[in-house]
């Protein structure tokens, strides 16, 4: 299996728990709280939090139970640690066998699924997973330097994240519309999360609210 391959079928393992369950978690404020967060319905005694080679808990952590590791197994890192990258394909090779480098991951940025910028003091521990390079840089640019604006509450407090429209629409190679105003790109999104089951949960509204947000300050 190819390393691409391997990351389409993360990302669609992700992107469909998420579609079950809105309350999927990016962000937890500990590792001894991923267990039972990352496996709200199914948190039993097999479910393990542990170390990624030789990395510190106090970095990295990985949180798995039996099954298949594309919907089973996710890799953590503090917000401010610095070397996720490498975490990541730590992880890759500890849960999947398979040897990779940075140059493996040419299209892809191995990112936090939601902005360490907007994590307390960088303390929280965020999921971190493989997202396209050109989209990623995008919402970069764009929403996630809005969202993570100080003045945000949540940016200062919270240290229990949930997975949301635009982590959803990033991790899905979704490029992000120009602001709340560009109502093109907020249509492209909506038809993008109808066709993919999530008609009745008023996608229209949950992006337009989320942009105007974020954009408030701007």
């Amino acid at each position: 299996m190819s390393l691409q391959a391997l990351i389409s079928r993360r990302q669609r393992a992700l992107f469909d728990a998420w579609v079950q369950n809105p309350l999927v978690q990016v962000q937890v404020e500990h590792p001894e709280a991923l267990g039972p967060l990352v496996f709200l319905n199914g948190f039993d005694e097999e479910v393990e939090t542990e170390r990624a080679g030789r990395r510190s808990l106090k970095n990295v952590a990985i949180v798995s139970k039996p099954g298949n590791p594309d919907r089973n197994a996710s890799v953590w890192v503090r917000a401010g640690y610095g070397s996720y990258q490498k975490a990541w394909l730590g992880f890759v090779h500890q849960v999947y066998g398979i040897k990779a480098t940075s140059i493996d991951l040419a299209g892809y940025n191995i990112d936090h699924l939601l902005n360490k910028a907007r994590s307390p003091n960088k303390a929280g521990f965020i999921r971190v997973e493989a997202i396209n390079d050109a989209v990623n840089q995008a919402w970069g640019g764009l929403f996630e330097r809005a969202a993570s604006n100080p003045e945000f509450s949540a940016n200062r407090n919270r240290l229990r994240r949930t997975m949301s429209w635009i982590i959803a629409a990033k991790l899905m190679d979704q490029p992000p519309p120009r602001g709340p105003g560009d109502q093109q790109g907020i249509a492209r999104l909506v038809q993008f999360f109808n066709r993919n089951g999530l008609a009745a949960d008023d996608p229209q509204r949950g992006l337009t609210e989320m942009l105007e947000f974020a954009y408030r300050f701007r």
